[in-house]
């Protein structure tokens, strides 16, 4: 059976967390993710929605939490257990519960809870080579994308940059905008909009009057995460760029420092290398929608040339023509 979160369930969760695993990285990596604080935190109407199943005969059991974005369409899963362990049933004959039996149910009471929700789709990110990619598939998310993350441990001497990336401003939205939009494939747009300006630092650099690049950081309380966009006119200035922005996070933000590289962006990787980040781990982007597009069938061609027939009792109807006789229109 599953359920929403409530407090009996203290204990399964303080245990159960020990062997889960985090399908948001960025959660993972920059912060202290405590299933159980965000689980008692969502009684209160917080964005992590958590879910338990328990097996209706046996002691086999397992949880999931969501992490619901700001624009309210998109839902990601921050943590799902247990993980890799296989589950004694508890019944006489020994019979034993796989992960993926655990997984399935609580994946798809994710789906229908965000459905309800008016929520578009779920969003998980998992290892390219991991377990978790082949039973998501089974539960119906698909790869939109694929991702690799990058880690700075230390910022090293890099050259003084030539160019200077300065605060993002409110009137600089629609140009980041408009670089997003031409920069990033339409299909991943559907499940990820622009990083949140709101939240966070952003960085740009100009050119000509026009938007060159973007960098997004996020200070998290035990590293930094950080997005780059940088136009494909702008690629020759790559190292710059990244130095740049190495150079703002040195000063402001926790460490390490991770960079999240879309495969759209591969080329990034040699600038990334040469600033010093090392190749942390390759992940797969992988969404569920909850909304469906069903196209409407038009009618035939046929029938809506087919003439409306007159019935036989509509009035009739005199003509005027255009000619006036002692100022009056003349019928005819």
């Amino acid at each position: 059976m599953i359920r929403p979160f409530n407090l009996r369930d203290l204990p399964l969760i303080r245990r159960l967390s020990e062997q889960g695993v985090s399908l948001h990285t960025e959660s993972a990596l920059t912060n202290n993710l405590n299933s159980l604080r965000e689980a008692l935190f969502s009684l209160v109407g917080g964005d992590y929605p958590t879910f338990v199943w328990k097996l209706d005969t046996g002691s086999a059991a397992g949880f999931i939490q969501l992490l619901l974005d700001e624009d309210e369409q998109h839902a990601r899963i921050i943590y799902i257990s247990p993980n890799d362990e296989v589950v004694d049933s508890g019944e006489q004959n020994d019979d034993q519960i796989s992960n993926e039996d655990l997984w399935l149910p609580l994946l798809d009471q994710a789906v229908v809870e965000i459905g309800s929700r008016g929520i578009h789709s779920l969003v998980a990110e998992v290892s390219e080579t991991g377990p978790e990619l082949p039973i998501l598939r089974r539960a119906g998310f698909a790869i939109y994308t694929r991702q690799d993350i990058w880690r700075l441990d230390e910022v090293g001497c890099l050259p003084e940059p030539k160019l200077e990336m300065v605060p993002r401003r409110p009137v600089d939205d629609w140009d980041i905008q408009l670089l997003y939009g031409n920069m990033v494939p339409r299909l991943v747009q559907l499940v990820e909009p622009v990083p949140p300006l709101n939240r966070g630092g952003s960085w740009l650099l100009r050119e000509n009057g026009e938007l060159a690049a973007f960098g997004h950081m996020r200070n998290g309380s035990i590293a930094t995460w950080l997005r780059l966009f940088i136009h494909p006119n702008a690629e020759a200035q790559a190292d710059e760029i990244v130095a740049a922005m190495v150079q703002i996070a040195g000063s402001k933000a926790a460490r390490p420092i991770y960079c999240c590289v879309r495969r759209y962006q591969s080329w990034l990787e040699r600038p990334l290398q040469d600033a010093g980040f090392i190749h942390w781990g390759s992940q797969a982007v992988m969404v569920k929608h909850t909304v469906h597009h069903v196209p409407r069938t038009l009618p035939e061609a046929a029938a809506v040339l087919d003439p409306k027939h007159v019935p036989a009792s509509a009035p009739m109807i005199p003509h005027y023509d255009r000619s006036r006789v002692n100022g009056k229109a003349k019928i005819k």
